[in-house]
């Protein structure tokens, strides 16, 4: 059973009997169904059902000649509002089933962060048609949570560098990141000067406040799975989605992270506080992400 139908609304489902219940339900009652011909006698199919607002579940399967349909896997979504350029998208399959995990150099971060690819039926037939992808750039970022906990916003005033030197700006961050890729030694050294100095005033201000204070937002690894992190985001908006399935309350947050925007789903029983503009959300969650391919 996957353990992330809890986040938007599933949190009676306790087996897979009840699952394939509702996997049943979603495909005869499909909010969309694109399909695409990978052989002369299978054709792919993605279902996607929305059970409110960006949430929903979607189920890949495939039809043989006969109409059989066989289910290869389902999983979740919340699909993500705002679109983030990245330098450069890499897709690879994963080996147990038709998924596929996106990856992408991000200058906001500056490393690499994987995400679960929620369009794959636009992948696949990108793959098995004349109109293959070049360059893809465009990737809306949603996220689901099974455990969330809200905290008050830090006061820019608070994280100002005590001396005559500013940090440098997230715009001319990203710029030192593509020169220092390309080998430019110069652009490396300020941001290693840059990293030394944040570290020097991280060092000074812990030792009298709350780690919370100090760092306004995180986005960081989570354990083994590659599309799991965790983050430290202010919300830019929120609005609560009741699931038409479970009738059960769903927040979606829309979380700036390190100047990467994520719409984060996370059942109402599993988020500690009460979510407002300007707040943070500090959680776990599974990346996803819905690629422009055109």
């Amino acid at each position: 059973m996957h353990s992330y139908l809890r986040a938007i609304g599933f949190s009676k489902i306790k087996n897979k009997s009840e699952q394939d219940k509702l996997i049943a339900a979603a495909i005869n009652n499909s909010s969309a169904k694109k399909q695409v011909m990978i052989g002369a006698e299978t054709t792919f199919i993605q279902i996607d059902k929305s059970v409110g607002g960006n949430l929903g579940l979607t189920i890949i399967a495939e039809n043989d000649k006969e109409g059989n349909l066989t289910i290869d896997h389902s999983f979740p979504y919340c699909k993500g509002s705002h679109t983030t350029i990245q330098p450069e998208i890499i897709l690879e399959p994963h080996i147990d089933k038709e998924a596929y995990s996106g990856i992408s150099e991000d200058y906001h971060l500056g490393y690499t962060i994987i995400y679960a690819l929620q369009n794959i039926s636009d992948y696949v037939k990108s793959t098995w048609s004349n109109e293959y992808f070049k360059n893809p750039k465009k990737v809306k970022f949603g996220a689901l949570s099974l455990h969330g906990r809200i905290l008050y916003g830090v006061h820019l005033e608070h994280n100002t560098f005590p001396y005559d030197k500013q940090p440098i700006s997230n715009k001319e961050r990203h710029k030192l990141i593509a020169k220092a890729k390309s080998g430019d030694m110069d652009a490396l050294e300020n941001l290693t000067l840059e990293d030394m100095d944040t570290y020097s005033l991280i060092t000074k201000r812990i030792k009298d406040e709350d780690l919370f204070t100090v760092i306004e937002t995180y986005f960081m690894p989570y354990g083994m799975d590659n599309e799991h992190y965790t983050i430290l985001g202010k919300i830019k908006k929120f609005e609560q989605i009741t699931n038409e399935f479970s009738d059960e309350m769903v927040y979606n947050l829309t979380v700036v992270c390190n100047g990467i925007t994520i719409d984060v789903a996370i059942n109402a029983l599993d988020l500690e506080g009460e979510p407002k503009i300007g707040r943070r959300f500090r959680g776990i969650i599974w990346l996803q992400g819905q690629i422009d391919f055109s």
